[in-house]
């Protein structure tokens, strides 16, 4: 195990190629593959309430950006710091979708659609922030601080909102909304992985241990995306 540094970067030579990180590549395509399945199978539940509209595209974008994840890892020799924007800019999207579910689920509290528009303008504020970042010195001496305002973004998204919304239907006697608050306990170590740099094993690393928590995450809201009652809930479906 090693805490507070990362172990060197496995390299392995594949048709004249040299790859990186494979050990990333792997839990990438695991974790998209198992996303996008995800997304498939919410498609097939008939509702039309925009909760679970927003899901599916989270699922979706979640898959392809974590495909693009991988081969962001494992091509870096080729592609450099910037193969890894549209796994960024899908982590941003995903945000705004997990925001957008949420919000669609306490529709009382979003008079005016105001949460909605705050959620919108916060996505276009991040993506203005990334642009401003990556343009600047720092960024060119140092490329993973582009990353900073998508990791506080997602903070928000994923384990504020996620958590606040659940906590509050759970209070008015919506029980499936435990699935997701427990999904949303189950992710919170990734930040503290990543923080930390908690790396077990140099085949399993960091990443690794991330993408297979958060693995776990989504599944858990899965689990509550499918039990909901979506004739019983008070969704707004515009």
């Amino acid at each position: 195990m090693l805490i507070g540094e990362d172990f060197t970067k496995i390299a392995i030579e594949f048709n004249g190629l040299t790859l990186l990180e494979p050990n990333a590549l792997i839990t990438d395509f695991i974790m998209g593959g198992l996303s996008i399945y995800i997304a498939i199978q919410l498609k097939k539940i008939k509702s039309q309430h925009s909760f679970l509209k927003y899901w599916h595209y989270f699922f979706l974008i979640f898959g392809i950006g974590a495909f693009c994840g991988g081969l962001a890892h494992s091509l870096f020799e080729y592609t450099g710091p910037q193969g890894k924007f549209p796994t960024w800019i899908s982590a941003i999207l995903c945000a705004y979708f997990i925001e957008k579910a949420m919000i669609k689920s306490v529709g009382n509290l979003n008079k005016n659609n105001i949460l909605g528009k705050i959620a919108f303008t916060k996505m276009i504020l991040i993506f203005l922030i990334v642009i401003t970042v990556i343009s600047t010195k720092a960024y060119q001496e140092e490329h993973t601080i582009g990353f900073i305002p998508i990791a506080i973004n997602t903070l928000i998204g994923v384990f504020i909102s996620v958590a606040f919304f659940s906590f509050y239907n759970l209070k008015r006697g919506y029980k499936e909304f435990k699935y997701l608050f427990i999904g949303v306990l189950i992710m919170l170590p990734t930040f503290f992985i990543f923080l930390l740099k908690i790396n077990l094993y140099p085949w399993f690393d960091k990443s690794d241990l991330s993408h297979i928590i958060i693995i776990i995450g989504n599944y858990y809201f899965y689990l509550g995306i499918k039990k909901m009652d979506y004739t019983r809930l008070p969704f707004k479906t515009d």
